[in-house]
């Protein structure tokens, strides 16, 4: 029985697709084709696997565009954000309780 429990526990994990890359014939980027889905593959440097982009990097020399860091700011008005929507949300569970819905 456990033996039989083992095995379709992996069953899930077997069945899953393994993405297969496809190139754009006209940009000529490549992308992970996974059923009906298509992402754009990036390099390790992050820049999109395109000629185009690596041409910009062996023309201009710079490494791949980098993100602003995230100031203390940033993470104090996502923060009250959060509280702010955790309050509504603590209202709405409220009005719903009181209505007899929840």
């Amino acid at each position: 029985m456990i033996l039989v429990a083992g095995l379709l526990s992996t069953v899930p994990v077997v069945a899953q697709e393994a993405p297969a890359l496809w190139r754009d014939p006209e940009a000529g980027c490549i992308y992970f084709k996974l059923g009906n889905t298509l992402s754009l593959r990036h390099q390790r440097d992050g820049w999109p696997d395109c000629p185009d982009a690596q041409r910009a990097v062996a023309s201009s020399g710079s490494p791949a565009p980098q993100a602003e860091p995230v100031t203390r700011d940033d993470v104090r008005d996502v923060t009250r954000a959060i509280e702010g929507l955790s309050r509504r949300l603590d209202d709405i569970r409220r009005e719903y309780e009181r209505r007899g819905r929840y």
